[in-house]
Parts: structure tokens; C-alpha cells; sequence
């Protein structure tokens, strides 16, 4: 894939038409692949990154859980409001021209996705063109899958990302970003979905036909499968609350610790009654997102598909009848063989033939004219499907609510944020190293915490193994007693493919991406640095950092600039393993980066590591220096100027110490 063009209009700081020419192009007889975007802080440099992701993707750009009201107020958000006029723009469009090779022909694409205000709602719309020719007979849906088909979303996360996602793989020590990018270059998020429906079909399967003693048993373990469940949740919750508690108090530390060696600073010491309500609105958001993430563990994902609910209920109704009709036909041919059997005593041969004759044909019209049962079910079992439609559709409707209280808490959290920000400041700092010694103990007290919440979560993780264990014994118990042994049977051979299809893609994937970390990681890092590997657990993905010696490094053994070497080895290799030629994507990646550690970047990463590389920097990370080392494999570059007056951004060609006016 190569990005030929970007066309922004109305599009968030970018008023008006912007248009962005994003071809690498040779200079001297050597292929430029860089394209350098330079901009001071709110210049609209992440609006770029958005604008790419959205044209694309839609409302999944946003992440997984965005509900679409929530995509809708962040279209309304996205279009540009200018400064000191009562009436702006009433929609927004991003235009990409991009080619792509399918099945070794290149084609080249043309996607506009534009949205316009429509009351309080909004109306989107996509565009796609191949070659020049607009693609035909798609609706929004199609056109958005034809789109996640030609660049899936999970791939373009290892080759479109910013520096918050290189500073989250750098700082976690938990390992649980890394393993999720893995997950997803190998699609075992899907793979696990997949493999926890068919346990959840397994069990309903076998609850059919148990014993009332089987049936009290697996109630009792699942009882307690789901206390256990909802005690592993909770945990959950607690050591993330911690986590990011542990994030704003090391966040915390770091000002105060500058504050000290600046010789004091100022704070406000009269804001209890703002913090209350800010903590408040917090703890109120957090316990509607947690009723949320009931809804959507429960049937309300149902609601998703409603037309094909009303399709399938009707198709029951219409089966059931069907059954019900097959039934009397069957009596009916009782009837009439035992009223031939009475007649042919007292009829002559040749009566008796007509009467059997009239018989077989009226038998023959009536079964005839009965539909063909798709789905055979009990009343039961069609009741049960009915209700967990019904329940899908008044859960969507609680959800509503609940989204419409979290997006007016949003707000008021705004207004609060700005409250606090203009409150006047009480007094001094009358006790810096006293502070700077709170915020250590407290930090302290938050790791305890979280490792002994962690202890308690593996306990509980063991006792809930040990409990479905039993229960999928329970269950396999009654399989072999009851008629859907043979559904049982495709459930636990499908299970079984499974687990041999994540053992052996995991074990190759795996082995490719240590490689290529290897060669990344010495590619980047300074001499003195380490020399670092990495060791992949393919079954629980557990990531081990090793040195030359094999001896396993913590993440806090690294120095600052080592952990983001690390993470952008990381990013290079999974993308590489990836096996697409994609282009590479990168916000602001040098802010935490020493200048040796800079320079590897700008001769060792930037120049190879994808046939196009877009970067957007501000001017202290590509400073003047680095600019001219990294200019020979600058193909083009453009600087954002913002206009605080307008509250819009113009481009011009060149970076910030030469420009002139984009054509």
C-alpha cells in the first residue's frame, strides 16, 4: 500500500480545503521515503494520524467498545469551528487516495468519507472509487467491510501509532499491551472469542437432558464459578483503578521533584469542594461503565442485529406451524389406513381401489402443500430464543440512557477541569520535601497494593479453573446419556482444531517475531546500550527481556531511552512479522529519546523501515541537527502553523527553518 494524497476539509483545526501530497518521490537517483510533517503542540499533527484512521475505519478508529452515539458526537466534534464567526461549516470530509496491490495487480483507491449535521444527529457517508470507477451497489456497511477487508484494523495498529502507544509499551511492566498486539497480528483475539462460545454451546447443549441431580450439581459449581467470576472482575477493577492511581502519583512525583530543584513552585490548596464533586462524577462515570459492561456480557449485543431477530422468530413461528401441520397429516393417514382396512370387507375390489385411490391423493395434496421446517425446535427452546431477543432490545434501551448520563457527566468533568484550572492558588509551597516524601510513601503503599491484589487474583484465577474444570466434566458426563451427543462431538472436535491451530500458528509467529526483534533492537540501540532479546511464551505469551548472558531484565532495569528503543523494536517487529507492506505512521516519536539514541532512529529506522515513512514531530524533537541528517531521505515536508485568532491551521511546504506556501 502506498498513501498518495490526504485531503482534510472542515476537518477539526483544518479549515476549508487541505490538500496534503504524500508520494515519496527520487531525488539524485535514490528513493526519498520519508515525508515530514512539523507542527508545535495543537497544530493538528494527531489530527493527521485521526484523519488517516478514520476515513478508513468509521467508528472502530475509536476502539472497540464506542458506542455509535458516541461516534456520532465525535463527528459532530471533528467538524471545524472557527473563531469569531457565529456560523461555521455544517459538515466535514477526508478524502484518501492510496494504491494497493490485490493478488499482484496494483489498483489504485479513492475513499471520501464525509458526514454533515442533521439535527442533533448526523448523516455519514462513504465514497469509493477503484481505478477512476466508482464502486457500485454498496450501502454504508458494505462499503465499510469492503474497506476492513482490503486493510484489516488489527494490522494497521502495528504500522499507524503515536508516541502515548510506543510510552505505554515502553513504561507497562505487565506485559499486557505487548500481548495484545501479538493477539491481534495473529487474530487469536478472534480465535479466543470463538473458542469461548463453543465452551458456552458445550454446556447448553448438555443442560438439555440432565438428571434433576446433575442438573443441582452444575447449578451449585456454576453458582460458584460466577462468584468467583465476578471477585476476579472486581479485582480487576481495583488493581486498574491502582494502576492509573500509580500513574497520577508518578506523574505527580516528577513535577514535584522538578519543583524542588527549581526551588518551589506554586499549587492551590483550596479546592476540596471542586475535587469532591470531581471525585464524585469519577466514581458515579465508573459504576454506569460497569452496569455498560454487564449489558454488553449479557444479550443486549443482540440488539445489534434486529432485522435478522425479526427473521429468525418468524422463520420459529412459521416451523412451528410447520410441525404442528406435519402432525396432523401423520394423524390423518391413521385415520384413513384404519378406514380402509373397515371398508375393504364390505366393498368390491373395484370400489375399494377408487376409495384407496381418492385417499392416497388427498393425503398426497396435504403434505404437499407443508413448508419445510428450518429450524426443528421445541415451544420450549423457541420461547427461550424469543425472551433473550426481548431482553436484547430493553437492554439496548437502558444502555441508551446510561450512554446519554455518561456523555453529560463528560461535560460537566470539562467544566469541572476548567474550574480547577482558573481557581486561584492559596498559598505557597510552604513544604516541598515533605510533599516529595508523601507522594514516595503513597507511591510505595500503591505497589503493595497492587501486588497483594495480584496475589489474590491468582488465587482466585486457580479456584475458578478448578471449578470449571468440574463443571466441564459435569457436563461431558451428560453429554454421552443424552441426543446431542453428536452436537457434542462437532463442539469438541472444533475445540480441538482450535487449540491446534493457535499451538501451531502461535509457535511459528512467535519465533519469527523474537527474530526480528533481535535484528531491530541492534540496529537502534547505542553501543553501551544492552543487547537485549526476547522470549515469547506462545501459550500464555508472557514476554521475557534477556541479555547477552540470558539473564532476565526487568523492565526498571532499563534506562528511559532503552525502554523506547525497546518498544519501537517491538512495533518494527510486529509489523514485520505482520508480512504487509503497509506504510509506517508515527506521532511525535523522539520525546523521551537522547540524542545518541535520536540519531539511531534517524539513520537506522526512519529510512528502512517501510517504503513510506510519515512522521509528525515538533520542532524541539527534529530540531535543526537532526533535520539536516535526517533531509537526504526527505521526500517532502510540510510545517502546520495554528492560528489562535481563526482557531485554524494553514500548511505551507518545507519545516520550520524553510517554507513557502503549499500549492
Amino acid at each position: 500500500m502506498l498513501i498518495k494524497s490526504l485531503k482534510l476539509n472542515d476537518y477539526r483545526v483544518y479549515a476549508g480545503e487541505n490538500f496534503f501530497d504524500l508520494t515519496p518521490r527520487a531525488r539524485y537517483g535514490e528513493m526519498r521515503p520519508i515525508v515530514l510533517f512539523g507542527g508545535l503542540n495543537g497544530a493538528g499533527k494527531t489530527s493527521l494520524l485521526s484523519g488517516v484512521r478514520l476515513v478508513l475505519y468509521g467508528r472502530a478508529a475509536l476502539g472497540d467498545a464506542v458506542s455509535l452515539k458516541r461516534y456520532d458526537q465525535y463527528l459532530l466534534e471533528s467538524i471545524h469551528r472557527p473563531r469569531g464567526r457565529a456560523i461555521g461549516p455544517k459538515g466535514a470530509s477526508i478524502e484518501m487516495v492510496f494504491s494497493y496491490a490485490k493478488l499482484g495487480e496494483e489498483s489504485e483507491f479513492r475513499v471520501l468519507r464525509s458526514w454533515e449535521k442533521a439535527g442533533a444527529s448526523v448523516k455519514e457517508f462513504i465514497e469509493i472509487w477503484e481505478n477512476g470507477t466508482e464502486v457500485q451497489g454498496l450501502n454504508y456497511d458494505q462499503a465499510q467491510g469492503f474497506l476492513n477487508e482490503l486493510i484489516p484494523i488489527g494490522v494497521s495498529e502495528l504500522f499507524f501509532f503515536d508516541g502515548e502507544k510506543i510510552a505505554k509499551l515502553a513504561d507497562e511492566t505487565g506485559g499486557s499491551a505487548l500481548e495484545y498486539s501479538i493477539k491481534k497480528l495473529l487474530g487469536l483475539d478472534v480465535v479466543e472469542r470463538l473458542s469461548g462460545d463453543l465452551t458456552v454451546l458445550n454446556r447448553n447443549v448438555a443442560k438439555l437432558a440432565l438428571s434433576s441431580d446433575v442438573t443441582d450439581q452444575i447449578k451449585g459449581m456454576e453458582s460458584k464459578l460466577d462468584v468467583l467470576r465476578s471477585g476476579a472482575a472486581s479485582l480487576r477493577t481495583k488493581i486498574e483503578s491502582f494502576r492509573e492511581e500509580r500513574a497520577a502519583v508518578l506523574a505527580d512525583l516528577s513535577a514535584m521533584e522538578k519543583v524542588v530543584a527549581d526551588r518551589g513552585g506554586h499549587f492551590s490548596m483550596s479546592r476540596k469542594g471542586l475535587e469532591e464533586r470531581l471525585s464524585g462524577l469519577n466514581e458515579e462515570k465508573q459504576q454506569i461503565e460497569r452496569q455498560i459492561m454487564e449489558f454488553l456480557a449479557d444479550s443486549a449485543p443482540l440488539s445489534l442485529c434486529a432485522e435478522f431477530a425479526e427473521r429468525v422468530v418468524s422463520q420459529i413461528d412459521a416451523d412451528l406451524q410447520g410441525q404442528s401441520g406435519a402432525a396432523a397429516v401423520e394423524a390423518l393417514k391413521a385415520q384413513a389406513d384404519a378406514i380402509q382396512k373397515r371398508l375393504k370387507k364390505s366393498l368390491s375390489p373395484d370400489a375399494f381401489s377408487l376409495v384407496q385411490a381418492e385417499f392416497s391423493n388427498s393425503i398426497k395434496k396435504l403434505s404437499s402443500g407443508q413448508a419445510q421446517v428450518v429450524h426443528d425446535l421445541t415451544f420450549t427452546q423457541a420461547g427461550s430464543i424469543r425472551a433473550s431477543f426481548s431482553q436484547a432490545s430493553a437492554q439496548s434501551r437502558l444502555m441508551a440512557d446510561l450512554f446519554a448520563r455518561v456523555s453529560a457527566i463528560e461535560d460537566e468533568l470539562d467544566d469541572l477541569g476548567v474550574s480547577l484550572a482558573r481557581a486561584p492558588d492559596d498559598a505557597l509551597v510552604r513544604a516541598d520535601f515533605e510533599s516529595l516524601q508523601a507522594l514516595q510513601r503513597k507511591l510505595g503503599g500503591l505497589d503493595n497494593a497492587i501486588e497483594t491484589l495480584k496475589e489474590e487474583g491468582r488465587i482466585l484465577a486457580q479456584d475458578a479453573v478448578d471449578v470449571a474444570r468440574k463443571l466441564d466434566k459435569l457436563y461431558a458426563e451428560a453429554g454421552k446419556s443424552i441426543d446431542q451427543g453428536r452436537v457434542l462431538g462437532y463442539i469438541e472436535r472444533t475445540s480441538a482444531f482450535v487449540e491446534d491451530f493457535v499451538s501451531v500458528t502461535a509457535k511459528k509467529k512467535v519465533s519469527d517475531l523474537e527474530e526480528q526483534f533481535s535484528h531491530c533492537f541492534a540496529r537502534l540501540a547505542r553501543k553501551d546500550d544492552l543487547h537485549l532479546r526476547v522470549r515469547i511464551d506462545p501459550e500464555s505469551f508472557h514476554v521475557s527481556l534477556l541479555d547477552d548472558d540470558g539473564r532476565v531484565l526487568g523492565k526498571d532495569e532499563l534506562s528511559a531511552g532503552e525502554r523506547q528503543i525497546f518498544a519501537i523494536s517491538i512495533l518494527e517487529a510486529l509489523a514485520k512479522t505482520a508480512g504487509r507492506h503497509l506504510p509506517m505512521i508515527i506521532d511525535t516519536p523522539l520525546g523521551r529519546l537522547d540524542s545518541k539514541h535520536r540519531s539511531k532512529l534517524i539513520s537506522n529506522y526512519f529510512p528502512v523501515a517501510s517504503h513510506q515513512m510519515i512522521i509528525l514531530s515538533t520542532d524541539t524533537e527534529v530540531d535543526e541537527e537532526f533535520y539536516a541528517q535526517l533531509s537526504p531521505n526527505v521526500a517532502r515536508a510540510y510545517q502546520l502553523d495554528y492560528n489562535p485568532k481563526t482557531g485554524s491551521t494553514s500548511a505551507v511546504e518545507g519545516y520550520f527553518w524553510q517554507s513557502r506556501k503549499a500549492g
